[in-house]
């Protein structure tokens, strides 16, 4: 099976030859210095996969979008996120031709904040959010479990959910991966089988067929193996 850095520099792979100008909106990777000194004042162990995933990008672009100020206090009502606006810092899914998604890949600082603001909001659970997606109607936060011996990654739908609902109860309920691999090697699947059908993905708006994921969903989770590309 792939270590994680040989999934991800595969999806990136994917990235550069089906959505290039997405792809150059990821950051460059942070040292092992450079996570050290984020993470130095918390009480859990960051997990080595998480180490990787920042070491090979901190998420995309870092830079507050270019929003009117209406915009930005709209935005950052009630969202630690809720700066991260504009083309440099979101990937928008056209997932039909009248339902579109928003995708964000947390740089390490922000992804922090997401933790301090699932403590804060009284979350008995230690959970790294490293991406959210939102439609009008739905936020789903991706979240690593900050367990070294059990990093699992959920896909937990937090529409107008407080911190303190995300439960394990709750988790149990939702989409998960047994580690950040497992999870990196669905979506390459995803964007892998979107592009053999198509010369590339459109670069404003990435044409990505949602029920394509959720079957190579389903495959990973009948499956008793390793997910393998």
């Amino acid at each position: 099976m792939p270590n994680l850095l040989e999934t991800l520099t595969h999806f990136e792979t994917i990235l550069n030859q089906a959505a290039p100008t997405i792809a150059t909106r990821l950051q460059p990777g942070l040292s092992l210095s450079e996570i050290e000194a984020q993470t130095a004042g918390f009480s859990w162990k960051f997990p080595s996969e998480a180490y990787g995933l920042y070491q090979w990008h901190n998420g995309l672009s870092s830079k507050p979008g270019k929003l009117s100020l209406a915009e930005k206090l709209l935005r950052l009502k009630g969202k630690w996120h809720g700066e991260l606006s504009g083309r440099e810092n979101e990937i928008h899914l056209k997932l039909n031709p009248s339902r579109r998604m928003i995708a964000k890949f947390l740089p390490l600082d922000y992804t922090l904040s997401g933790h301090r603001h699932l403590k804060l909001g009284r979350c008995l659970i230690d959970l790294l959010p490293i991406a959210i997606l939102n439609d009008s109607d739905t936020t789903i936060y991706c979240m690593m479990r900050l367990d070294a011996e059990n990093p699992i990654v959920y896909c937990a739908n937090g529409t107008k959910l407080p911190p303190m609902k995300v439960t394990e109860a709750f988790l149990s309920t939702q989409p998960q991966f047994r580690n950040l691999n497992d999870a990196i090697a669905v979506l390459a699947q995803w964007f892998l089988s979107e592009t053999n059908q198509k010369s590339s993905i459109n670069e404003d708006d990435a044409q990505l067929d949602l029920g394509k994921l959720a079957q190579i969903y389903q495959q990973h989770c009948k499956s008793n193996e390793p997910f393998i590309l």
